[in-house]
């Protein structure tokens, strides 16, 4: 359970957004760039960036860091620190990494429960996980973005998911979908694939040196 939690969190991702590429941003935001002053750290057997310009700047040694600027970087950092910590928090800390990072709403209810009646106790193998690549952020405003988070598995294969990220109290938060499972399982989180990449055109290079 542990295993197959841990590669369709981390895989198939937060959002049912689609990856399309449409740039729905405004023109003076520079939504290309990377975060800058990073450096990679492991976290339950994944490395995940933190710059000490963009965040996160609060709590970095909890399961549940914070503290992400309002800019596409923020953004980027959020989703991407989101998506990992979702997919591979332990049981002792899930659900502070649930309340803390993703936004209120149906989509975290159905998560949580979901989430409860699994077990994580160990770290990912990085010989087994995907690693993070890059980044396309196809929609930014102030108060919410769409990154589309490039990952590749240890087989080289490169996919991307969109994940949305909402600015609520002051930080970017996750916003999780709504259920859209039938009578039969009414709490089943919606489905979220990865879309197959045969490059990385269009996306910003981002990963661990």
């Amino acid at each position: 359970m542990a295993v197959a939690l841990i590669v369709a969190a981390f895989v198939a991702g937060c959002s049912n957004d689609t990856a399309t590429g449409d740039d729905t941003t405004p023109s003076a935001v520079d939504v290309a760039a990377s975060p800058t002053e990073v450096t990679w750290r492991p976290y339950q057997g994944v490395e995940v960036p933190y710059s000490t310009v963009d965040g996160p700047t609060a709590d970095t040694a909890s399961a549940a860091p914070t503290g992400y600027t309002a800019t596409p970087q923020g953004a980027v950092l959020a989703a991407i620190q989101g998506q990992a910590r979702l997919a591979l928090a332990p049981d002792t800390a899930w659900a502070t990494v649930t309340r803390t990072l993703v936004a209120p709403g149906d989509g975290r209810d159905a998560y949580a429960i979901a989430r409860s009646a699994a077990s994580i106790t160990d770290a990912a193998d990085p010989a087994t996980t995907a690693a993070f690549t890059g980044f396309r952020v196809s929609s930014y405003d102030d108060t919410r973005a769409v990154v589309e988070v490039a990952t590749t598995m240890p087989g080289g294969q490169l996919t991307a998911v969109p994940v949305t990220v909402l600015r609520a109290t002051g930080d970017w938060k996750i916003a999780l979908p709504a259920p859209t499972g039938g009578e039969d399982d009414p709490t089943a989180p919606a489905p979220t694939d990865p879309i197959p990449l045969t490059s990385m055109d269009g996306f910003t290079a981002f990963s661990a040196p």
